[in-house]
């Protein structure tokens, strides 16, 4: 949701005024992206609660502690009712809220043992810690260059070490959107609608809040003749949504993002049958 806008706003400063430039750059796509984060906090809360994840006051302590701080440097009192959220939540995986999580040793040891996600076409809740495992090991860091230092601590997924030290990291993309728009660069935006971690709410408020005239008012679109999700086309901005989806849509819904992303390149709207 960072990376991807950045670089875009990057390459076109780079482009600007050059004739023939080196990276053409025309469009970008990004899905279930932390966009703004008062936008994204409201959103969040308002999908725990109405999914059935949280108490009504945890919710409504949520929104008075948390919704005008900084998610990468929330305050004291934020983290105490997030944590508060997460136990109320309890053990599930919030990247696909109606997956079973990845609680049991004994499923980790047989997938290490050859099932693969990507041969199987489902959903492994244990991708995570199968990666911790692997690019921990000492020879594939020498295959792939990394740790040349000798780091001592070991490589994670997400780095608190690097949240907690991060001290530039803008509140919210939607000026980066406006100024991409305004210079005529497509943006589309996904979003999976059963992750809980970047969940459509929040998508769908960072998205109106960008204020954008409605060109195709929401509609479902299909797949063979069966609802794939929703999607509304705004003047320089289009929001798909992937129903069953959770937070990495290719591996949920591998065939309805293909269809996303061919109707991305085509620059045309989702099937609307």
């Amino acid at each position: 949701g960072h990376y991807v806008p950045q670089l875009a706003k990057l390459i076109f400063e780079k482009n600007n005024g050059t004739e023939n430039p080196t990276i053409n750059l025309k469009g970008f796509v990004v899905g279930n992206a932390v966009t703004d984060d008062y936008n994204d906090y409201l959103g969040t809360f308002e999908y725990w609660w109405s999914h059935g994840l949280i108490s009504d006051s945890t919710y409504l302590n949520l929104k008075k502690t948390c919704l005008f701080d900084s998610s990468e440097h929330p305050s004291p009192e934020c983290v105490k009712n997030l944590n508060l959220a997460s136990s109320e939540e309890g053990n599930i995986d919030p990247y696909s809220l109606y997956t079973k999580p990845c609680n049991s040793s004994a499923s980790l040891k047989l997938g290490l043992g050859g099932r693969y996600p990507w041969l199987s076409r489902a959903y492994d809740p244990c991708t995570e810690r199968y990666s911790n495992i692997y690019y921990n090991l000492p020879e594939v860091q020498a295959a792939l260059h990394a740790n040349t230092t000798g780091i001592k601590y070991p490589w994670k997924t997400c780095s608190d070490i690097v949240g907690s030290y991060w001290a530039d990291s803008p509140r919210s993309m939607l000026p980066i959107y406006h100024e991409l728009i305004a210079a005529g660069i497509r943006i589309w935006v996904f979003s999976g609608d059963t992750d809980a971690v970047v969940p459509v709410t929040a998508t769908r408020y960072s998205i109106s809040a960008l204020k954008l005239p409605t060109l195709m008012n929401w509609y479902p679109w299909y797949d063979h003749g069966k609802v794939g999700g929703w999607s509304q086309v705004y003047k320089g901005l289009t929001l798909v949504t992937v129903a069953g989806a959770g937070h990495e849509v290719p591996l949920h819904r591998p065939r309805q993002a293909l269809i996303l992303f061919r109707h991305f390149l085509k620059d045309t709207p989702m099937p609307t049958q």
